[in-house]
């Protein structure tokens, strides 16, 4: 157990030696070649382009630049800002078409109101929609075209439809 204990202490000591006067050499207190030699065979090896893909590949990581990392920080903040910027004014948008929901509700009844009145008045329900109009349309299908060619409402194209009388029922 001794020996074990020996050995031990022997490699530490060693390698703190080592580190010791390698630190020396850095500092230019000694000259050392193989130190120096040693921090260029490190240095070449961890600059080299073939060792950065293989350790990139090994931890399946990129290596960037400083001034790489800090635009692309950069960009990311500026996105951040924006994303909040951009969900206040969702949030301030929902909130007034709520509030013009809740002002449109009094209105939905007085539209279904007129609408009875308007199917009472205009025949609505007799409308036929799948009635043959002319060659292969269809009553619906000329309405439909008339409320995409001139923007009419369907409540416009549907009377109007019906002044043909082989689209009422």
């Amino acid at each position: 157990f001794n020996v074990f204990k020996d050995i031990i202490a022997g490699t530490f000591l060693g390698i703190l030696l080592v580190f010791f006067l390698f630190s020396l050499d850095y500092h230019h207190f000694i000259q050392l070649g193989s130190a120096r030699t040693f921090r260029d065979a490190a240095f070449y090896l961890i600059t080299d382009p073939r060792t950065i893909r293989y350790v990139e590949n090994s931890l399946r990581l990129k290596f960037i630049s400083v001034d790489i990392y800090n635009a692309k920080s950069d960009e990311l903040k500026r996105m951040l800002t924006k994303i909040k910027n951009k969900q206040r004014d969702i949030e301030i948008d929902e909130k007034k078409v709520n509030e013009i929901l809740i002002d449109a509700t009094p209105f939905d009844q007085e539209y279904d109101e007129l609408m009875v009145r308007a199917n009472h008045l205009f025949e609505l329900d007799k409308f036929c929609v799948n009635c043959k109009f002319k060659g292969s349309t269809t009553c619906g299908g000329r309405m439909n075209y008339l409320m995409d060619k001139y923007g009419d409402s369907q409540l416009k194209s549907k009377v109007a439809m019906l002044s043909f009388p082989q689209c009422k029922n």
